[in-house]
């Protein structure tokens, strides 16, 4: 069992909801957390732009990444970064115009694959150097269809509105798959026809999508892990950790670690948004927080279906949670 978690986000602006889209976050937050002890501790931290960033107020914020030996792969909104473990070094970077508000970077048959959420793409690259593959839409169209191909988009802040806001990329057989906010489902890569509803037919955003054991395991941004089967392709069960308690965590669920039976659940902390069609699950009559609450992450035995440990982060860590990863080092 992993003792410490690496947590990928990153910490708000004072006034970033005023600032605008794509201009929230002003520092990109990598975080330590000891699950023995409840520590968190300050890993890596980036709080200027640079090259492959807008000159003015660039988001930043480390989003899910992956670790694939003794290497951490993690993005930022318009990079790839390569990192040595347990130490941290850098040891790449990889950045292309077609970059805009990744949400995942992953090691698929030894090809790095990023969301490029800004712009409805998946791209996959060469794992040393960087070279672009393909890029793949996750509409099964064109993946310049809507966006010019001359435009370097790490310098733009927002695309919104998103046509499909794809989130987490997971292999399936042999075939890409890729979870969908706008339409709130998985779908592969290879014919977007074939696709999971994993929403079955709510309003609420989906998020990570990992294969445990002989299920796929879901994320939704309520707090609600759905398990569908990776056979079938369909939906076996929706799963609320805290039931009907009256005291439940309030943030975007997203982030999701599963090591055996536990499951390590992020919830961010919770930010003005214009989207507030997105928020409709927000609970009432929330006793413990009803004020709202800092990042935290639940630790979850899926056995017992119990909620074993909540691990809330200090002011000012980490504000938003992308990814959970383990941490085999003392």
């Amino acid at each position: 069992m992993s003792r410490k978690l690496l947590l990928s986000g990153g910490c708000l602006r004072p006034n970033g909801f005023e600032l605008g889209e794509g201009k929230y976050y002003g520092k990109a937050s990598l975080v330590m957390l000891d699950t023995q002890t409840g520590e968190f501790s300050q890993a890596l931290s980036k709080t200027e732009g640079g090259e492959n960033y807008p000159n003015e107020h660039p988001n930043l914020q480390f989003t899910a990444g992956c670790v694939d030996g003794d290497d951490l792969w993690l993005p930022t909104d318009t990079e790839v970064h390569r990192y040595s473990l347990p130490d941290l070094t850098l040891k790449s970077v990889f950045s292309h115009p077609c970059f805009h508000n990744i949400h995942s970077v992953h090691l698929i048959d030894d090809k790095v694959v990023a969301t490029s959420t800004g712009l409805d793409n998946v791209v996959v690259m060469n794992k040393e150097t960087g070279d672009i593959d393909k890029i793949i839409n996750t509409q099964g169209k064109d993946p310049w269809h809507r966006f010019d191909q001359e435009t370097d988009y790490r310098m733009v802040h927002s695309t919104r509105p998103h046509d499909s806001h794809p989130n987490f990329v997971f292999k399936l057989d042999k075939d890409l798959w890729v979870t969908r906010c706008t339409q709130e489902d998985a779908v592969n890569l290879n014919n977007v026809e074939q696709r999971i509803d994993i929403s079955q037919g709510g309003e609420v955003s989906v998020h990570d999508g990992i294969l445990w054991q002989d299920k796929l395991v879901f994320t939704r941004v309520d707090g609600k892990l759905v398990f569908c089967d990776p056979v079938s392709k369909t939906h076996i069960e929706t799963f609320d950790p805290f039931g009907s308690a009256l005291s439940r965590p309030i943030g975007w669920c997203r982030g999701l670690y599963a090591e055996g039976d536990i499951f390590y659940v992020g919830y961010s902390k919770l930010r003005k948004t214009n989207l507030k069609a997105k928020i409709k699950f927000l609970s009432k009559g929330n006793f413990k927080y009803s004020s709202g609450n800092n990042s935290l992450v639940v630790a979850l035995n899926i056995k017992t279906r119990k909620v074993e440990n909540v691990f809330t982060s200090p002011d000012g860590l980490i504000d938003a949670i992308y990814g959970i990863m383990p941490f085999h080092y003392d």
